[in-house]
């Protein structure tokens, strides 16, 4: 019984110590809100030892889209279980974004848009409680939107690597020490907000611009991309996000 005791104790202990994030008292006040952003999950492969396909989901359906570096699919959930639609791509021409590819993406983009003027908005403001919130969403979001744009077009090139978020310099959880340093490194600088701002808006409007010309247009030529202004656009805005490179 005593061996039993000491070892509840101890493992008592180690989960008290678990980790690196302070006791969540010792954190700035996070403000919760509603975020639009989709759920973004990555599968890894063992084989090739890079990211492979990424799941989408967009409401509490529990429904999801997968984009893949092959053939898409999308599994509709309801009450006789699961209805799945395969979207089958040509491997020569994997690089294009398919209808289906360009509807998910835009759908993605929707909310993330939405996202991006209310933190625009919130850094105005001065609402860093709203800041810290997102925080413990957007980081992984914003890296799976990277993997999601390279499965899409079948390139890991898809998107610029330096703009590809660094899995630890994050963490999901509103207890992450993580977010109060990577605000405050924000707040101790009206120039790196001033940027983030501004960074925050041009991505906006790039992927409104995507959206018209290519996402949304059904008369889009699939051989020519016009994400190029968006590509540079989530480039600069990872880069002041994070702090990369500066």
């Amino acid at each position: 019984m005593k061996l039993l005791a000491v070892g509840l104790i101890l493992t008592f202990y180690a989960a008290l110590s678990y980790g690196d994030d302070p006791p969540p008292e010792k954190l700035e006040r996070r403000t919760p809100f509603r975020i639009h952003l989709a759920k973004i999950s990555v599968a890894f492969d063992e084989q090739t030892r890079g990211h492979n396909q990424v799941h989408i989901t967009f409401d509490e359906s529990q429904s999801y889209a997968v984009i893949a570096p092959g053939d898409d699919m999308f599994v509709r959930k309801n009450r006789y279980g699961n209805q799945t639609t395969v979207y089958s791509e040509i491997p020569e021409k994997a690089y294009q974004l398919s209808d289906f590819e360009a509807k998910q993406i835009s759908r993605v983009s929707k909310g993330f848009i939405s996202t991006l003027e209310e933190f625009e908005k919130s850094i105005k403001n001065g609402d860093w409680g709203k800041c810290l919130y997102l925080d413990a969403y957007f980081p992984r979001f914003l890296r799976g939107f990277h993997v999601m744009i390279c499965a899409a077009k079948g390139s890991r090139e898809a998107l610029p690597r330096n703009a590809l978020v660094m899995e630890g310099d994050y963490d999901v959880s509103l207890n992450s020490k993580k977010s109060d340093t990577r605000v405050n490194m924000w707040r101790e600088s009206s120039d790196k907000t001033m940027k983030l701002r501004i960074a925050a808006r041009e991505l906006a409007h790039h992927a409104r611009e995507w959206q018209k010309k290519e996402l949304d247009n059904s008369k889009r030529n699939t051989e020519y991309s016009y994400s190029s202004d968006f590509d540079r656009a989530f480039t600069s805005f990872v880069k002041n996000y994070f702090g990369y490179n500066q």
